[in-house]
C-alpha cells in the first residue's frame, strides 16, 4: 500500500484494496457459508443469524470467524491484515466478521448507516471495516455505496424497529453524493468506521454474497460485557 493510498483512505473514509483472495477461495468460502447455514445440520447459533422476514433466506450470518477455520484465516491472513495495519498505523486485530446475502430479486435494502453506532464502546478512529466480494459485485445486485468523507463526525442513529436496528435519517444526509464501489470475486474494500454507506437492493438474477470483516487497532481494550468474543490476533493463526 502506498502512502497516497493511505492518505486518500483518510480523506475519503474508504479504499478500494484490489484483489485480497483468489476466486477459488471466495467459492471455498462460499460454500462455507452454506454449509454452516444449511437447515438440516446448522452449524451456527440461531442468535448469530439474521433471516429475511418470510424465514426463506438468512440475510446475515455474524462472528463467523469464530465459528469457521475458513473464516478465521481470511480474517488474520497476512492479506488484509497488513493492509489494515498499513491504514492504522499500528498492528490490527480482528474483532468480528460478517457475511451479506443478497440473494437474486429478493435481497433487501441496506440503510445509510455508520458501523460505529453498533459498537458505542470504540473510539472515533479504532475501527476499519474490510468489505469482500465473495460474488461479483455492481449497482444492480447491491454494491456497497459510501458518502465520502462522512467519517469526520459520528451523525445521530435512529432505531428502526427492524433487524437493521439502528439507520440514519436521509434528511441527515446527501445521498446523491453516494458512491458505488463495484468489485469482482475476491476484490475488496476497506471503509472507516464512522463512514456512511448503504447498499441497494438486489434487483438483478445475480446472486451477492459478502464477507465483512471488522478490525479494531490492538492496543485498543475490548472487555467480555463488551463483546462476546475475544479479538484475533495474527497469533492465533499460528496456532491453528
Amino acid at each position: 500500500m502506498t502512502d497516497a493510498q493511505r492518505r486518500s483512505f483518510w480523506s475519503s473514509g474508504y479504499l478500494p484494496l484490489g484483489q485480497v483472495a483468489a476466486p477459488h477461495q471466495a467459492r471455498a468460502l462460499r460454500r462455507e457459508f452454506e454449509n454452516l447455514t444449511n437447515p438440516a445440520r446448522p452449524a451456527v447459533p440461531e442468535d448469530h443469524l439474521m433471516r429475511s422476514p418470510d424465514g426463506g433466506h438468512i440475510r446475515v450470518g455474524l462472528h463467523l470467524c469464530h465459528l469457521s477455520s475458513l473464516f478465521r484465516a481470511l480474517a488474520i491472513g497476512p492479506v488484509v491484515m497488513d493492509m489494515i495495519g498499513r491504514l492504522f498505523g499500528e498492528e490490527p486485530v480482528a474483532l468480528t466478521s460478517l457475511v451479506f446475502n443478497k440473494p437474486p430479486r429478493i435481497g433487501e435494502e441496506l440503510l445509510a448507516h455508520q458501523d460505529l453506532a453498533y459498537y458505542p464502546y470504540l473510539g472515533a478512529d479504532d475501527l476499519i471495516t474490510c468489505w469482500i466480494a465473495l460474488d461479483d459485485v455492481d449497482l444492480a445486485n447491491g454494491a456497497v455505496q459510501y458518502l465520502p468523507g462522512t467519517h469526520r463526525t459520528a451523525i445521530k442513529h435512529e432505531t428502526t424497529g427492524r433487524q437493521q436496528a439502528l439507520a440514519i435519517n436521509p434528511a441527515s444526509i446527501d445521498e446523491a453524493n453516494a458512491v458505488s464501489v463495484p468489485l469482482t470475486v475476491g476484490e475488496a474494500v476497506a471503509h472507516h468506521g464512522l463512514t456512511v454507506h448503504r447498499s441497494a437492493p438486489n434487483t438483478s438474477s445475480r446472486p451477492r454474497l459478502g464477507a465483512a470483516i471488522l478490525y479494531i487497532r490492538a492496543s485498543t481494550t475490548v472487555s467480555a460485557a463488551d463483546f462476546p468474543y475475544p479479538a484475533l490476533t495474527r497469533e492465533a493463526e499460528d496456532r491453528a
